[in-house]
């Protein structure tokens, strides 16, 4: 951001006989403070107007911990969310979370009790065994003694990567935007953008690893292996498998908890280039800052990036990860979440896919196929339109519908939608055999992924479903198998207002789908089963941007 955010702090003095108050009008570049990251309960403290003196007889064991490491550190002041943050009041909530990213990446140190709300504070519950190591030696023929330090392995994933403050969508966002973090949980473990240290390895090591929550500054550092064949948009695209795996309370804050992310990420890879185009006007940065990325999506990358599906990210840890949850007293909070976001959300981001946990979020092709887009993107309107041009309200990031140009299969698809409504009932997946030629070809094939489950209220007809192609791969290459991509969506007929009453069909998506096939996948059009020359190759592609053009108009919302 362009200009550091003015915040409130948590003045907790010097020693115990200071007064603690909440002080305002600090901006988070020319102050040190601390940041904490922790999971509220029942007994959290919230500020609910502002005021200068705390009381703190009530406060629960977390804040008192951090009071004592604040004035030991002799770091005289600390954020913290609930206090910081006007409780039940909206605007200074919206004013606040979309400071997020300067507020922790500024914090001199971020103090994160891991457990969650398995400990009341910033406890260390050491095992000895695991902090220190066993020592073997043995004394070889020459005389000499060699020793080993035998450690437990895995430990930071078990303790950290997988701790319980972290399977929640905002701490992923605090520990991502933090310069450097101590985490107390079975041991003090030390977590900054050069290595992570811990008790049992004081001496730290380097930490190149897709897991690591600040995936730009790791590949950034990493440029001799990984970083030179991650993209930009393969990057955003693992934060956002990670971070679906996580938790919210407010579905609401789904795209919220992940802004401070977009900001760091915009930042790091758009801002410099705009910066050289605009470096004199402020307000058209911010305004593109915003319309970088669509309802969580990356822009420039938004046509693959319509392809995600749900993807099991601990298979273990999911019952009957293969099926709905069952359809009893405890399946209707899934239901409800499924209903919420498909109403705060458009249903071709991911964020309108329903959280569950252990389920993340994965794209379906990569950025190294040979693909050929089939759709194109005329328009993208913003449900609600932001006057002021600022980070606060996020029209554009939250929400948009899209206007395109595509075909969706007609009588001769090979989705055969009454295999595939049979087994939405139960499943969270269909697959089945092409029936599109007369005959069944060797290895041609489709699968769709739902993303939600089945409104059984009010479900929907056969013939209300389509399939939209989006994406072919493999055609341009010699090779005998094809690949589409596309969305499978359901019509809701030609709606819109105002200025939108342009006639066009508008539909939802319900799933992806995938085809997979030796011949010709598109309606109308046959292939051989493979290009002899790069020439027949060439002209396939050629004809399919030339039907692509004439293609209708239709919007998805």
């Amino acid at each position: 951001m362009s200009r550091a955010s003015v915040v409130r702090l948590v003045d907790v003095g010097r020693d115990d006989s200071s007064l603690i108050r909440l002080v305002g009008g600090f901006r988070v570049d020319q102050v040190r403070y601390n940041t904490l990251s922790y999971q509220w309960t029942a007994g959290t403290s919230k500020t609910t107007a502002y005021c200068h003196a705390i009381p703190t007889e009530a406060w629960p064991k977390v804040y008192n911990d951090v009071v004592i490491v604040c004035r030991a550190l002799g770091v005289r002041y600390v954020w913290i969310d609930s206090l910081c943050i006007v409780q039940d009041d909206l605007e200074d909530w919206k004013v606040q979370s979309s400071m997020m990213q300067d507020i922790y990446s500024h914090g001199y140190i971020n103090l994160a009790n891991v457990l969650g709300r398995h400990a009341d504070g910033l406890e260390v519950s050491r095992d000895h065994t695991a902090t220190s190591p066993c020592i073997l030696s043995r004394t070889l023929e020459d005389g000499s003694t060699e020793h080993w330090g035998c450690m437990e392995e895995g430990s930071w994933r078990e303790h950290i990567q997988d701790a319980p403050l972290y399977t929640r969508g905002w701490c992923y966002q605090e520990r991502f935007l933090s310069t450097r973090t101590v985490q107390f949980g079975q041991q003090l473990y030390w977590e900054c953008r050069e290595q992570f240290a811990s008790e049992s390895v004081p001496f730290g090591k380097a930490f190149y690893d897709i897991k690591h929550p600040d995936l730009i500054t790791t590949f950034a550092k990493g440029k001799e292996s990984t970083a030179e064949t991650m993209s930009p948009a393969k990057i955003w695209e693992t934060i956002v498998k990670i971070y679906t795996t996580t938790q919210l309370t407010q579905q609401s804050d789904k795209l919220v908890a992940l802004r401070g992310v977009f900001n760091r990420f915009w930042e790091r890879f758009e801002a410099e280039a705009e910066a050289k185009k605009q470096e004199s006007n402020q307000q058209v940065q911010h305004q593109q800052n915003v319309d970088w990325c669509i309802a969580g999506l990356w822009k420039r990358d938004l046509i693959r990036q319509l392809l995600w599906r749900r993807d099991t990210y601990h298979l273990d840890s999911i019952p009957n990860p293969e099926r709905w949850p069952e359809e009893d007293a405890q399946q209707t909070p899934f239901n409800a979440r499924a209903t919420e976001v498909l109403k705060l959300y458009p249903s071709w981001s991911w964020a309108a896919c329903p959280s569950y946990h252990g389920f993340g979020i994965c794209f379906t092709t990569q950025p190294t196929d040979k693909v050929e887009d089939m759709i194109v993107i005329e328009q993208i309107k913003p449900l609600n339109h932001n006057q002021q041009g600022t980070y606060i309200d996020y029209t554009a990031f939250d929400s948009s519908v899209l206007i395109l140009r595509g075909l969706l299969y007609s009588g001769i698809t090979a989705i055969d939608l009454s295999h595939v409504f049979a087994d939405w009932r139960t499943k969270s997946e269909s697959s089945g055999t092409v029936k599109h030629h007369a005959r069944l070809i060797r290895r041609s094939a489709w699968w769709i992924y739902f993303d939600r489950p089945p409104n059984l209220f009010n479900p929907l007809r056969p013939e209300s479903v389509g399939v939209l192609m989006v994406r072919l791969v493999g055609l341009g290459e010699v090779r005998q198998t094809r690949y589409m991509h596309g969305l499978l969506v359901e019509k809701l007929g030609t709606t819109g207002m105002g200025e939108d009453m342009d006639g066009l069909p508008t539909y939802r998506r319900i799933g992806v789908f995938l085809l997979r096939s030796k011949r010709g996948l598109i309606p109308g059009v046959e292939w051989p089963e493979w290009f002899r020359t790069v020439e027949e190759a060439e002209a396939a592609v050629r004809e399919v941007r030339e039907r692509r053009g004439a293609w209708p108009l239709l919007r998805l919302v």
